[in-house]
């Protein structure tokens, strides 16, 4: 008996070690998995992607990246819902964008904040769940910095914008994601949301950044590294 419960113990604690690994393997797998998907999408898929009206702005419902949710929600993810890709080389990102916050797609992704966004014009706000695993979804968001170069892209057209800021704010502060901010910058605006370090502080991290340039799409050019050059 007490052998048993050796075992048990020992299997219990190996459990907890792995379970964190393979709830990060699966969501990498997952992400990976869904930019290949939408990488290969015509820009008239996305299109017709974009006019979807299966996509929730639900805000309440999204739940922190749990081991449960993981496992029960990779297989929720809707493909009719893939918009484009949000690319920031500096950071090695390369994640795919959907249309709608739900927890399927956060946890493939990043996700539109609301209905009338458009790539390239007025504010364009992108939510993703905070990782201590910088390489997936957005851990690396914090590591951006002011100059350095976000593009997203719907297959058709690269939109280029530079980073200007990073701010903490409370998560109330829902205006910062409203179009208002992009009047106040004086042009178009990209604003990436996570949570700073888990939702329970209360608080929202972003990225915001200027929009410079846009040019048909290419893959090379969509992940070549560079700093911005203000002579552009």
């Amino acid at each position: 008996m007490k052998k048993f419960f050796a075992v048990l113990l020992i299997a219990f604690g190996l459990l907890l070690i792995f379970t964190p690994k393979i709830k990060d393997l699966v969501i990498q797998n997952t992400i990976n998995n869904t930019v290949k998907v939408v990488a290969d999408y015509t820009p008239e898929k996305i299109k017709e992607n974009e006019q979807s009206e299966e996509a929730e702005f639900d805000f309440s419902i999204v739940e922190d990246i749990s081991v449960t949710g993981t496992l029960l929600d990779a297989s929720k993810i809707n493909k009719d819902l893939l918009i484009g890709q949000l690319v920031i080389p500096n950071v090695k990102m390369n994640i795919p964008i959907f249309k709608g916050i739900n927890n399927a797609n956060l946890l493939a992704g990043s996700a539109t904040m609301r209905k009338d966004q458009k790539m390239g014009q007025g504010n364009y706000p992108l939510a993703g769940h905070y990782s201590k695993d910088k390489n997936i979804l957005f851990g690396s968001l914090m590591d951006v910095k002011e100059g350095d170069i976000i593009r997203l892209t719907d297959n058709e057209t690269i939109f280029e914008y530079v980073a200007y800021d990073v701010t903490t704010v409370p998560d109330t502060a829902v205006y910062i994601i409203e179009d208002q901010e992009a009047k106040k910058r004086g042009n178009a605006i990209l604003s990436l949301m996570t949570c700073y370090y888990s939702s329970s502080t209360g608080k929202r991290y972003f990225v915001m950044a200027d929009f410079k340039t846009s040019y048909p799409y290419s893959e090379d050019l969509l992940h070549e590294e560079a700093a911005y050059n203000a002579s552009n």
